[in-house]
C-alpha cells in the first residue's frame, strides 16, 4: 500500500466514493474488505471515525467571507494528527478533496509531510484538475486516473436503485455526461432536475425576446455573479449544453442529443438557424464564461453576449 494516491477525474465522477472506499478497506475488520458492515466501515461511512478525515475549503477568512482556497491552517492540523498513532482504526486516512484549491504555502507544507510520511498514514488527493497541483506532489503519489463511465451504466443503475422510469433514466444518464455521482444526486434530489429545467426554460424564453428581455436577463445574472459565481458559470455551461443540442439536431443526429425530453423545442431552434450561427453562438457563450473566469465586469460581458446570441423561432 502506498502512503499516498492522487486520485484524479471531473466532478462527481466517483473521487470521493473510491476515497472512503478506501478508508474503509484500510480500517475494515471482516475477512473481505471492505465488508460496509461492521462497526469501523459503518462509522467511516457516517464520518464519524476519528481516524478518517476530509480536507476541503470551507469556513471563513478573517473578513468574515467564504473561504475560496484550503489553507495553510488546515494543513498544519493535518500534520500534527499525522503525527499520532491511529487511534480507532488500524491507519489514518487523510482525503484532500480539491486539492487543487491548495494555497501555495499548504501545497509546500503538504509535500513535505509526503516526502516524509508517518507510518500507519495515507493520504489521498483528489483533484478535477492535475495541471494545477505542484509537479514535486504529483511525483509523491501514486496515480489513479477516473474516467467517466458509459451512459447505459449509468441509465441501468438509476433504473435498479430508484425504479426511474427508462426514457428518464437514459435523459439524467445523458446530462450527467457519464459522471455517476451527478446522476445519482440528481435522481435522489426531484428538485434538482426541476431547478434544471427551470433554468433551461428562462434560457428558451429569453432567446425570443427583444433586446430588453435580453439585458434583463444578463442583469439578474451580472447581480448574481458577485454572490454566487459558481451558480452562474453553471447557468451558462447549461446554455453551451442546450446551443450544443440544437447544433446536433441541426446536423440530424438526434441519438447525441442530452436533453431528449426538449427535442420539439430545439427542432424549432434548429429550424431558423444555420449550423454557423448555432457554432457562433456557441462560441460567445464559452468566450462570456473565460471573460468572467478572468474578473471582467460582469454585467457588460453577458450584455455582449446576449447583444450576439441569435433569436429563435
Amino acid at each position: 500500500m502506498s502512503h499516498a494516491y492522487l486520485i484524479s477525474g471531473p466532478h462527481q465522477v466517483g473521487k470521493m466514493t473510491l476515497a472512503m472506499d478506501v478508508a474503509r478497506l484500510l480500517n475494515c475488520e471482516a475477512d473481505e474488505r471492505p465488508c460496509g458492515e461492521c462497526n469501523p466501515c459503518k462509522r467511516i461511512t457516517g464520518q464519524l471515525h476519528t481516524d478518517v478525515r476530509a480536507i476541503r475549503v470551507e469556513g471563513t477568512g478573517r473578513e468574515g467571507r467564504g473561504r475560496t482556497a484550503i489553507s495553510i491552517d488546515q494543513i498544519r492540523d493535518l500534520q500534527k494528527e499525522a503525527s499520532l498513532k491511529p487511534y480507532e482504526g488500524r491507519y489514518r486516512v487523510f482525503i484532500v478533496d480539491g486539492a487543487e484549491q491548495l494555497t501555495e504555502e499548504a501545497a509546500n507544507a503538504l509535500l513535505k509531510v509526503l516526502e516524509e510520511p508517518p507510518e500507519e498514514v495515507v493520504f489521498l488527493l483528489l483533484t478535477a484538475d492535475t495541471g494545477s497541483l505542484l509537479p514535486t506532489i504529483i511525483s509523491r503519489c501514486q496515480r489513479i486516473e477516473l474516467r467517466p463511465l458509459a451512459l447505459d451504466i449509468i441509465a441501468e443503475e438509476l433504473v435498479k436503485r430508484f425504479g426511474t422510469e427508462r426514457e428518464q433514466a437514459n435523459e439524467v444518464a445523458r446530462i450527467s455526461g457519464g459522471k455517476p455521482g451527478w446522476a445519482l444526486e440528481a435522481s435522489g434530489d426531484s428538485d434538482m432536475l426541476e431547478r434544471r429545467a427551470s433554468q433551461l426554460d428562462t434560457v428558451e424564453v429569453t432567446l425570443r425576446q427583444s433586446i430588453e428581455g435580453r439585458f434583463a436577463y444578463a442583469e439578474r445574472l451580472g447581480t448574481a455573479f458577485t454572490r454566487n459565481r459558481d451558480g452562474v458559470l453553471a447557468e451558462l455551461t447549461l446554455m453551451v449544453q442546450w446551443w450544443r443540442d440544437v447544433l446536433v439536431v441541426s446536423q440530424d443526429k438526434t441519438e447525441l442529443v442530452t436533453n431528449l425530453s426538449r427535442l420539439d423545442a430545439l427542432r424549432a431552434a434548429a429550424d431558423g438557424l444555420s449550423s454557423d450561427a448555432v457554432a457562433s453562438a456557441i462560441k460567445a457563450v464559452q468566450e462570456t464564461m473565460s471573460h468572467l473566469e478572468r474578473n471582467v465586469n460582469p454585467r457588460l460581458a453577458l450584455e455582449n453576449m446576449m447583444l450576439t446570441l441569435p433569436t429563435i423561432n
